[in-house]
């Protein structure tokens, strides 16, 4: 019997899809604890020894999982840059695109940034580091472009040069969209308001406009790192 035939480029991926998105339900209903080769492979009916085809083990698979997740949070963010040329808008917009990616793909959110599961330092030092730097330099794409959009909008406003806590400024702004992401996949806050969008609109518009507001009197002085090459820990 002839061997089967190799599979295309296009196939392979197709597949390491699938692969992602069994390990991505198995994650959100069973914890990362659960997540194996054996248990991925028996939601795609197939054995463990054909998942090691295309991924080494279940971290790199994680790991690969997470990637996927910030690129298409990155595209959503590009779409932005696209659509708004005013710095200002373009904060707004990201604050939109991060909230809607949330409620639109909460699985994978949940995985990205809920879920306590390994971290870029769990990986230091293990063969899996280079996948988790690839997956670090992925979501620290997200916050170059915060921050490079947060300072053309300084360039703009020279009345806010006093402005001396940007970074943590950052923090609190993406805190609070977790805040408004989580409290709305749980289906929280639809018990207790009467229009939850009027209230996420409220709600951006106030983390903005704190954002972009002078700094407090007697605020401490917080080193912003400069956009450009995403940094890792101890960069």
């Amino acid at each position: 019997m002839s061997p089967a035939p190799a599979r295309s480029a296009e196939e392979v991926q197709a597949f390491r899809e699938k692969i992602l998105d069994a390990a991505q339900d198995i994650l959100n209903k069973q914890g990362f604890e659960a997540l194996s080769m054996r248990r991925i492979a028996g939601r795609l009916n197939m054995t463990a020894t054909n998942i090691y085809n295309y991924f080494v083990n279940k971290d790199e698979i994680y790991l690969a999982l997470q990637t996927r997740g910030f690129i298409v949070l990155v595209k959503h963010f590009e779409l932005v840059d696209a659509q708004y040329k005013s710095p200002e808008d373009r904060l707004k917009g990201y604050m939109r695109a991060y909230i809607a990616f949330g409620l639109e793909q909460p699985d994978q959110y949940a995985v990205m940034f809920t879920y306590n599961t390994p971290k870029f330092a769990d990986y230091v030092g293990t063969p899996q580091e280079p996948a988790a730097t690839e997956e670090k330099l992925a979501a620290m794409v997200l916050a170059d472009m915060a921050a490079k959009t947060a300072g053309d909008y300084l360039k703009e406003r020279p009345d806010l040069a006093g402005i001396t806590d940007p970074y943590y400024r950052m923090v609190h702004a993406w805190v609070t969209l977790h805040g408004i992401v989580s409290i709305m996949n749980s289906r929280v806050l639809q018990e207790v308001v009467v229009n939850s969008d009027e209230v996420i609109s409220f709600i951006t518009d106030e983390v903005l406009s704190h954002l972009l507001s002078p700094s407090v009197k007697g605020a401490k002085a917080v080193p912003v790192p400069p956009p450009g090459k995403p940094r890792l820990p101890g960069q």
